[in-house]
């Protein structure tokens, strides 16, 4: 879902504006510092109601002010965001939004940054993050089984933690392992989906690097998540919390047989994690009918030119709108000759230019 204006005021450093983008390209020039990255920011707040930067929203209000505001214009609908100490506040068309959850599918939004390419190596809790993003946005039941899960693990990690009433663990495991199933095996489908995309249609960005992509679930392959939890009981009311299930899961990347970030040099990783991620976008661009939003932080300092290249190229063929940051303003070959919308940034100060 394309974005087509954007307002905001008293975000990070950047000056109050409103900005007409491109419904296809946008490229965005400045000095490190100037606030590219706080652009960016903006529109993945705007879609998201969280950061990728930070934990905490209030942390993006400018320093001398007392909350910011947010507010775009999409192909079908807008949406506002005012965020203060106390509270945040979300709208659509108007009408205010409880759920994050309600503004976040409507629009499917991604970045490729310094982040992108920890994927191998980094916690578990990034590569479930990446699995869940395509879930999300192409299972129609995978929020209210994810919705469901989390209640039930929250509930029992409070009954873990004040070690009271554990006779109503038995009702919560119930409650927690039928969302689990369902989510282990959309996390399972989704992980071979993945995996097949990328061996035929992201060859060229591998190239020649073999990919395995294992699904590992975070209890014993020998146990039934039920016998898992039993097990773990009194494990779990001496550690306050639930050891085993879904929110342990984790993905393996292979190759030749051995942990993938063991075996490969730094330039075949970040490829491998660009074919990962790609292969992310493509699958949930074919399942939706809305567009996906893509924001490419500073790509230029990760790849070489001739990798950039490929990665665009293959961006270029998806129906997306991208948002690409970078210190100097050198348009990326596969996107010279389209209809590009240029920014520059400095100090904070966002100006629409045209081509030199």
């Amino acid at each position: 879902m394309a974005i087509s204006q954007l307002s905001l005021t008293d975000f990070r450093n950047l000056r109050s504006t409103t900005l007409d983008f491109n419904s296809g390209f946008n490229f965005i020039s400045g000095d490190n510092g100037s606030g590219k990255t706080s652009l960016l920011e903006a529109i993945y707040v705007l879609c998201q109601a969280h950061s990728f930067r930070t934990h905490q929203l209030k942390q993006c209000i400018n320093h001398d002010k007392s909350g910011f505001l947010i507010f775009g214009r999409f192909d079908d609908h807008k949406a506002g965001l005012a965020k203060n100490d106390k509270k945040l506040e979300i709208h659509v068309d108007g009408q205010s939004i409880k759920r994050r959850s309600e503004l976040v599918r409507m629009t499917p939004i991604n970045i490729v940054n310094a982040d992108s390419f920890v994927l191998l190596d980094g916690a578990p809790q990034k590569r479930r993050a990446f699995i869940d993003w395509c879930m999300f946005h192409v299972e129609p039941g995978y929020a209210e089984q994810w919705r469901l899960f989390q209640h039930a693990l929250r509930q029992r990690n409070r009954l873990l933690k004040s070690r009271q009433d554990i006779k109503l663990l038995d009702y919560w495991d119930q409650h927690l392992i039928e969302p689990s199933l369902s989510l282990r095996t959309m996390r399972s489908d989704y992980c071979k989906k993945l995996q097949g995309i990328v061996e035929v249609e992201l060859c060229e960005i591998l190239s020649g690097i073999s990919l395995e992509l294992v699904y590992q679930q975070g209890w014993p392959d020998d146990l039934s998540l039920e016998d898992a939890i039993k097990s773990n009981r009194e494990r779990d009311i001496r550690s306050g919390f639930t050891n085993a299930g879904i929110h342990r899961d984790d993905l393996r990347f292979m190759s030749q047989g051995r942990n993938a970030s063991e075996i490969l040099s730094r330039g075949q990783s970040k490829r491998l994690c660009l074919a990962l991620l790609l292969a992310a976008l493509k699958v949930v661009s074919k399942s939706r009918q809305n567009r996906i939003i893509l924001l490419i932080d500073d790509l230029n300092s990760e790849l070489d030119s001739n990798a950039q290249n490929t990665v665009y190229q293959q961006l270029v063929e998806m129906d997306l709108q991208m948002f690409i940051s970078n210190i100097d303003s050198a348009i990326p070959e596969p996107i010279r000759g389209k209809e590009i919308k240029l920014f520059h940034v400095e100090h904070g100060i966002i100006r629409p230019r045209n081509f030199s």
